[in-house]
């Protein structure tokens, strides 16, 4: 009987296995020479598909042909990470390499703006808004061809990027290196406060992974792990350039970074009772630089009676009131708390 039932569940496996590769079967293959985007076979009336060497668009058909350009989403293969970089609507979902080893970032495409016919529906149709949520929950399957395989979230993880920089930081503080040595190797000081203050550092510093840009890629952040208004102060950040982990920013207890409202990165500086402020930035993509947005000033020194100040460069300040600078600096106060990981978590 029990033999019996070994062949019952070999053939039942065996028959769920075909049903699988039989629901595979019903999507609609759409390939290049390099990879192949299968698409859900319910949806085949309703888009178009333009196949170039490095890439498959998908478009609407009815908005395409009423004049409002349709496209849903994309995904086209990249050799250099820069060729991508700061490309509006594109995030990277995973790597590829040829059948002669080369390797290429795998990147979403995604309209920047209105591609249906908006003056028929102030809303997306519901067709258009199929592909485009098909695109941006990334709901269909990516293979390689003709001797290339395809690699999904490779290249974005922070666990798999950054385990060299995080066993640098768990030696710094075992070995208790001192504020000249940490700043020779581009990390804050504050790691040697935390060490020397008698509790375990590895217990005090934490990190974690968020992609602040939005290009698909994690950055690592590196904190202190606290409560209230320091939860998710970070005091050392790295991100991906060229596909190698790089420094971008160190902070300490008086110049404070953290990442706000997603996708900036706020600085937040003290210079006595009379002397702060906060500038936001944004990550640029496949680069360490933080590029200003906007910068807020309380400085009593140089405007005791009217000491709110406003600036979008980094050289010229305009002296608002305090209504107008509360009002403009609310937008950026909503801080990300991270819940770092413990330090002593990346050795094991």
């Amino acid at each position: 009987m029990k033999k019996i039932f070994i062949i019952f569940t070999i053939i039942m496996a065996g028959f769920v296995s075909i049903l699988s590769v039989r629901a595979k079967q019903t999507d609609i293959v759409i390939r290049n020479n390099i990879f192949a985007l299968s698409m859900p076979r319910d949806l085949k009336k309703i888009y178009t598909s333009e196949v170039k060497k490095d890439s498959i668009l998908i478009y609407h058909n009815d908005s395409k042909k009423a004049g409002f350009g349709g496209f849903a989403f994309g995904v086209k293969i990249y050799k250099n990470p820069a060729d991508h970089a700061q490309m509006p609507g594109g995030r990277k979902i995973g790597e590829l390499i040829d059948k002669n080893g080369v390797l290429y970032d795998m990147v979403l495409i995604q309209p920047t703006d209105v591609q249906y016919d908006y003056t028929k529906s102030p809303t997306a149709p519901k067709t258009y808004s199929a592909l485009y949520d098909l695109g941006n929950n990334k709901k269909f399957d990516i293979n390689g061809v003709k001797g290339s395989k395809y690699f999904k979230n490779q290249g974005m993880k922070g666990d798999d990027l950054y385990k060299d920089i995080l066993k640098k930081h768990v030696t710094a503080v075992n070995d208790k290196w001192d504020s000249v040595k940490l700043e020779q190797e581009n990390m804050s000081y504050m790691y040697n406060v935390l060490a020397i203050a008698g509790d375990s550092a590895l217990d005090k510093i934490g990190y974690a992974y968020y992609d602040v840009n939005g290009d698909g890629i994690e950055e690592l952040l590196i904190g202190e792990i606290a409560d209230k208004d320091w939860k998710g102060v970070i005091y050392d950040m790295y991100t991906m350039v060229d596909r190698k982990p790089k420094h971008v920013v160190s902070g300490w207890s008086r110049n404070r970074y953290f990442v706000c409202d997603d996708s900036f990165v706020c600085n937040d500086y003290s210079g006595g009772a009379n002397a702060s402020g906060t500038s936001v930035y944004i990550l640029v993509e496949n680069s360490t630089e933080l590029f200003p947005q906007v910068s807020f000033k309380y400085d009593g020194y140089a405007n005791p009676k009217k000491p709110w100040f406003l600036s979008y460069s980094d050289d010229e300040w305009k002296n608002v009131s305090e209504e107008t600078f509360n009002e403009r600096k609310k937008v950026f106060e909503r801080y990300e708390r991270f819940d770092f990981i413990p330090l002593k978590n990346a050795v094991k």
